[in-house]
């Protein structure tokens, strides 16, 4: 878009809230710009473009907008993000949420862009297949950018006994993935000279559908979940050796999981699990499509005191069919491990009346020996105002796993914003 429409439309933006304030809309937002720059060497190594790859990952300047207004039958939600990329040199516009919610006796119905969220994980996702930005994750932006928003019919009951939640995706949006131009990441076809996606086409028999049920028990909260539709990642990838070209395509997948979390003890522990059938690959012999797996969590977090806070994780993901995953494995590629062990620990201290935040986030896999660390700082200076400054370090022993693949990205990061 041409700078001239990108200042009408954010000039046409702002008298428009002013419109929309005088009729008792209520208005927030934000400005905020985040940056990041690389700390790990990348000299010699060209991206997929053939370029050297940049030494900043963000130079993000952007403001956001947010208009809702409520009422005890209806309310409706827009929130959009006006961003410049220093790195990209780039400007965009994107519509983060934008929503209307009907309130009824015992249903409310959301019909529109809306992030959704499910499970109990602390950065670790099973039944929640809904789509996230793993490049905001690796390069420093806010938590709050890994998730991004579905154009979803949205429909929850409230009953006595038990409390449904069903959910129509009828068009289908993928993670952001790291795309090889930015951030490094390991390629298993580097002799791939371009690349095509093919998405599933927007059908009524492609609707994604998912249903949660819950209900507490005790001090518990118990939840059901299943869903159908496609793998937002990781995708199938098929390589032509004679022509170069790699296609990257989204395998059909069901998911069926369960969750709960309540006190226990002095803290709050949190259990949940889920399979994940693999419906183009029912036999496991395909080496283009994720075999099915079981994946599962334990989590435990306990405060000491008003101020630190504790968490544990421990992740699991079991690959179904192995002995056939093995068998129909491409020649040169790396065997993953049939049982895939993640621990995880986070660390928070507030100090100084709770203005100081030092919190402290990593992952670590014994069997694959690979590693995310995040440590960071953030001070509330006061009227909306905040800065956060960290770090992300990642690798492993093996360039194929999933954080020694991005061994190169190591960053650090800084982040100030005005609220309003």
């Amino acid at each position: 878009m041409k700078w001239y429409l990108k200042l009408i439309s954010i000039i046409l933006f702002f008298l428009l809230s002013r419109v929309l304030q005088a009729q008792n809309f209520t208005i927030h937002g934000f400005v905020q710009a985040n940056y990041s720059m690389r700390t790990a060497s990348t000299k010699g190594l060209n991206n997929r473009l053939g370029n050297p790859y940049p030494d900043f990952l963000l130079g993000d300047e952007r403001m956001q907008i947010e208009v809702n207004r409520f009422s005890t039958v209806a309310g409706l939600l827009g929130k959009v993000d006006l961003f410049y990329d220093a790195v990209t040199k780039r400007a965009n516009v994107e519509i983060r949420e934008a929503y209307i919610d009907l309130y009824l006796e015992k249903f409310d119905i959301r019909t529109g862009r809306q992030i959704i969220t499910w499970g109990v994980g602390d950065l670790v996702f099973i039944n929640d297949v809904f789509p996230k930005d793993w490049v905001a994750f690796l390069s420093g932006r806010p938590l709050e950018y890994l998730k991004f928003g579905s154009d979803a019919i949205n429909v929850n009951y409230y009953g006595e006994f038990i409390s449904v939640q069903a959910i129509a995706i009828p068009f289908y949006q993928p993670d952001i993935l790291p795309e090889n131009n930015r951030l490094t990441a390991y390629n298993p076809f580097p002799g791939a000279k371009s690349n095509i996606e093919d998405f599933p086409e927007n059908t009524v028999q492609n609707t994604q559908l998912a249903v949660h049920a819950y209900r507490n028990i005790g001090n518990f909260d118990v939840n059901f979940y299943a869903y159908r539709g496609f793998y937002t990642s990781p995708p199938g990838i098929n390589f032509n050796q004679n022509t170069g070209m790699e296609t990257i395509f989204h395998p059909r997948l069901n998911v069926y999981g369960a969750s709960t979390q309540g006190t226990l003890l002095s803290g709050v522990l949190s259990l949940e699990g889920g399979y994940y059938d693999s419906r183009d690959d029912a036999d496991g012999t395909n080496p283009a499509i994720e075999n099915s797996q079981v994946r599962f969590l334990i989590g435990y977090q306990q405060a000491f005191g008003e101020n630190f806070t504790l968490g544990l994780q421990y992740f699991g993901e079991q690959i179904q069919k192995y002995s056939q995953y093995v068998q129909s494995l491409r020649p040169g590629f790396p065997q993953r491990k049939e049982l895939h062990h993640t621990l995880s620990l986070r660390l928070t201290q507030l100090l100084n009346y709770q203005t100081l935040r030092l919190s402290f986030f990593t992952f670590y896999s014994p069997n694959e020996k690979d590693y995310y660390v995040n440590p960071e700082i953030r001070y509330e200076l006061g009227d909306g105002v905040w800065v956060a400054a960290g770090g992300i370090i990642l690798g492993g022993e093996k360039v194929y796993t999933f954080f020694g693949q991005f061994e190169k990205n190591d960053n650090l990061y800084i982040v100030l914003r005005y609220g309003f």
